[in-house]
Parts: structure tokens; sequence; C-alpha cells
């Protein structure tokens, strides 16, 4: 008998499983990836750079007054609340936009990637890209890829269109 209920509940975890991955897409993973990297990791290392250099060194002035009000669960909020958050509102209610989502999606993750990579080297002392640097190749890296992602929407829905048309 004691068989019979670990097997059932390894079948209830499988079929849970199967069901959330059947629902799952790219653009979810990609959501995940945002807030892996940008959301905690990059609040993560400027908190831990915040408390051993002080709350000069990060540059970014709503970060200083996030972190100083709220602490690290108030920056993770924040940036979940106005960035995450909308992005993903975005891709429900706007369906023709997906590569264009996507492409932002991707370039929030190399500009986490990038701010992970800064703040840790700055707490190892070693030589770091700036701020400003940063900020202009994210800048170059998001309008390339959500124009990429516009021109694919575009042409789904162009090449959607075709197909349905009357001849």
């Amino acid at each position: 008998m004691n068989e019979n209920r670990n097997e059932s509940e390894f079948d209830l975890a499988r079929l849970f499983f199967m069901y959330i991955s059947s629902k799952l897409n790219f653009q979810h993973f990609l959501f995940f990836c945002v807030f892996v990297t940008f959301d905690v990791g990059d609040a993560v290392t400027a908190a831990m750079m915040i408390e051993s250099n002080g709350i000069g060194v990060n540059y970014n002035m709503i970060v200083q007054i996030v972190f100083m009000n709220y602490g690290l669960a108030g920056l993770i909020a924040a940036k979940l609340c106005f960035i995450i958050i909308p992005l993903f509102l975005a891709s429900l209610v706007i369906k023709r936009s997906y590569w264009l989502i996507n492409g932002i999606l991707v370039a929030l993750v190399i500009f986490g990637l990038m701010a992970i990579q800064a703040n840790l080297a700055r707490l190892a002392g070693l030589a770091f890209m700036s701020p400003m640097e940063i900020n202009l190749l994210y800048l170059k890296v998001l309008f390339i890829l959500s124009l990429a992602g516009m021109i694919m929407d575009s042409y789904s829905t162009y090449s959607a269109n075709q197909r349905f048309s009357i001849k």
C-alpha cells in the first residue's frame, strides 16, 4: 500500500510538470531569464557592492533611494513592478508584438549580465565597464533587437494576412 501512495504522488508531480511545460513558451523562458539576471542578479550584486563600499558607489540615483529606504527586497520589487510586469502585460495585451517583446527581453538579459559582471568586478577591485558604457551598449542592443523584432512581427502579420486573402 505504501508503494501505491508514493507512485500516485510521483504521477501527480509528473502530471503537474507536464501541464506546466505544455503552457510555457520561449517568451516565458526569456521572462524568467530577465527576472534572474536583470532583476535579482543585478539587485543582489548591487546590494553587495553598496554594503561593502557605501551607497555612493552605485551611480543610479533611483537605485540609491530605493535601496536606502526599502533595502534589497524593495530594489527587487521596484525592478519587478516598473520593468518586468509592464512588459509582461504588454505581451498579453498586444498579441502582434511577440518578437518585439522578445528582443526587449534579450536586451534586458544582456544588460543584466553586464551589470552583474560590473558589480562583481567592482567588488573584487578589478577593472569594469563604466555605467555610461553599459547603458550605451544596452541602448544599441535594444534598438537593434527591437527593430528586428518589429520587422519579424510585421512580416508574420503580413504573411498571415496573405494566407487568408481571397484571390
